[in-house]
């Protein structure tokens, strides 16, 4: 690798940890600042650290059973290895991050031109579900992707017409059913348009209430096998999005919508109004479920890719030894 290729190399990294400072709000005491403090003001790495620090995890949303186990796996490394100084607990601290959310579990996402693949998108009503759709719609048309859009949660108020109002911005074809309108007859609709109109990616917006939780998630299979049925191969992800601010109860929807669907990722959304985001750690470990993208403010270009060692960054900062 030549000069100019490390150094662009260089700068493509640094362009990836500046979003990642751009979407996590690390003001008010956020889980960065909070273990910068710990560790800055600790004279020793002692039992009464690592317990101040299970503390600052489980405030910051990585859960009670989650936060244990990287304290655990943390106090073992120090040990093992007999660490002293607080540069190297930190560095100890990112590695056990890294192993709890495990990277290599994490299937690489593969679209390809010309060959269409679709994405069902779950979750509550206020999850930022609709949105999302068409953050991630623009995403994939910069990267040269032509995409398609389907609106079938007929069952909130506004939500069709948002959708539809998204995709004339972006140019690009959304199938709609009317307000009530049975949600799997519209994703059976809108997979027949684009198997004689084809498109790169069909992001498909799916039923978020309905008369009770039973109801919503038996709608949910339905979809599910209705669009299988319609295109081989399909739903290819099943992403759910998931409010940031909403903290551990994020957790609960995703075990709700588990049982319902195949769930192979998440969108962590509204990143910006909290000063937490452990909830990354949490929803790996619990339930395998990698991270997909993370939004971050009402724009249509706030949203990033996960990347695990940008989040690492965002939330360990260096101390003073």
């Amino acid at each position: 690798m030549g000069l100019f290729d490390k150094k662009e190399k260089r700068e493509r990294k640094e362009s990836k940890i500046s979003n990642y400072l751009d979407g996590y709000n690390k003001t008010n005491k956020s889980l960065a600042s909070k273990i910068t403090e710990l560790f800055g003001g600790a004279t020793a790495i002692d039992d009464d650290l690592l317990e101040q620090l299970l503390v600052v995890l489980i405030q910051a949303d990585v859960g009670v059973v989650t936060s244990e186990k990287i304290i655990e796996m943390l106090k073992t490394r120090i040990a093992e290895n007999f660490l002293t100084k607080k540069k190297q607990c930190l560095k100890a601290l990112m590695d056990v991050m890294t192993e709890v959310y495990n990277p290599d579990s994490v299937k690489e996402l593969s679209f390809e031109k010309g060959k269409t693949k679709v994405i069902m998108m779950v979750g509550v009503n206020g999850s930022g579900k609709t949105t999302s759709i068409s953050k991630i719609a623009n995403y994939y048309m910069q990267q040269g992707f032509t995409v398609g859009l389907i609106a079938a949660d007929t069952f909130r108020a506004g939500a069709v017409d948002q959708l539809v109002r998204w995709a004339e911005r972006l140019n690009i074809k959304c199938v709609s059913g009317k307000e009530n309108a049975d949600p799997a007859s519209v994703m059976v609709d809108g997979c027949r348009y684009f198997k004689e109109n084809p498109v790169d990616i069909i992001i498909a917006d799916t039923a978020g209430r309905l008369q009770n939780k039973k109801n919503l998630m038996n709608e949910l299979s339905k979809m599910k096998r209705v669009t299988a049925r319609e295109i081989e191969g399909a739903p290819h992800e099943i992403w759910l999005t998931i409010d940031a601010t909403t903290g551990q109860n994020g957790l609960s929807q995703a075990a709700q919508f588990i049982e319902a669907t195949d769930i192979t990722g998440v969108i962590l959304t509204k990143m910006d109004g909290t000063s937490k985001g452990g909830i990354v750690l949490a929803i790996k470990d619990q339930f395998n479920l990698p991270v997909r993208f993370i939004t971050y403010g009402e724009d249509i270009e706030s949203i990033t890719e996960f990347w695990l060692e940008g989040y690492l960054q965002t939330v360990i900062e260096e101390a003073e030894d």
